[in-house]
């Protein structure tokens, strides 16, 4: 293993929110009290204080840089970064503007780890995991987690997260993510449209909609075969890493970490009384027995 010592991640805390509320907010907050997601209380403290402090606890992490928020939104007991940019901006203006602030700041990155706000059950040994994976493997540009679907569905049966189908694994996104600062620069209309498509899939649906991938990527022959494949049901990870990493002209890895609290995030009412049955059980119990 390397020593992490002498490597450390910026990390992207996205804590924003989506320009029309969801149905999350709307039940939790009906009042409207909270600017973000990330502020809802949650078991004696913010929602987003619970990922926090997993991540600074990891040898791997360089600084956390709040995108989203600003220091009268929240402060915390810890150095952080705000980074100047509006709640309601997109992925791909988050990335560009986090980036801009690295370089203001005199701090060259080659990679740059992205963090959700609403993953409470997140714990520093899969975070660190996911660490050592990524850097015992450089030169990918981005590099997503992926927990596989029968973990987390044996402690949050019918969770109802979009699952891709591989043949030799079924997993879904998880709430760690890494990116090329090229990455960032090349691609920032792919990521703007990417996170806009995953805004709008459906919670309900048995796997993910590759309507529009397949069309973009079908503009690139050298892609075919692989489609071909992932339309036959014959598609493995490895080439779903490949199909991607052509399409997008960026080298694209998918990171494995078998653990249902690193992918489960908040977004429907019910997974806020499921989040907190979790953590309670992983978390508190613990702190309470020690």
């Amino acid at each position: 293993m390397s020593d992490p010592n002498h490597v450390k991640y910026p990390v992207f805390v996205m804590c924003g929110e989506d320009p029309r509320r969801r149905k999350l907010m709307e039940a939790i907050d009906p009042e409207k009290r909270y600017k973000s997601k990330a502020l809802l209380p949650f078991l004696g403290k913010r929602l987003v204080d619970w990922q926090l402090e997993e991540l600074r606890k990891s040898p791997w992490v360089e600084a956390l840089y709040i995108l989203g928020l600003c220091e009268t939104d929240a402060t915390f007991d810890f150095p952080v970064h705000y980074v100047p940019v509006k709640t309601t901006s997109d992925v791909a203006e988050k990335l560009l503007a986090g980036l801009a602030y690295l370089e203001s700041e005199g701090i060259g990155a080659e990679q740059i780890v992205v963090s959700s706000c609403d993953a409470p059950g997140i714990r520093v040994n899969e975070i660190n995991q996911f660490f050592e994976i990524i850097n015992n493997d450089p030169g990918s540009d981005f590099a997503l987690s992926l927990v596989p679907e029968d973990v987390a569905e044996a402690v949050f049966p019918k969770s109802k997260r979009v699952v891709a189908r591989f043949t030799d694994c079924q997993v879904f996104p998880g709430e760690l993510y890494a990116v090329s600062s090229k990455a960032i620069r090349v691609q920032k209309q792919v990521i703007a449209d990417i996170g806009s498509q995953r805004r709008k899939i459906n919670r309900q649906a048995k796997k993910i909609s590759m309507g529009p991938m397949l069309r973009l990527i079908a503009r690139r022959p050298k892609t075919w075969p692989l489609i071909l494949k992932f339309l036959l049901g014959r598609a493995t990870l490895a080439d779903g890493e490949r199909w991607l990493s052509a399409a997008f002209g960026v080298r694209v890895k998918g990171v494995v970490i078998p653990e249902a609290g690193f992918g489960m995030d908040m977004d429907l009412p019910e997974d806020y009384e499921r989040l907190k049955e979790y953590v309670q059980t992983t978390k508190l119990n613990k702190e309470f027995k020690a």
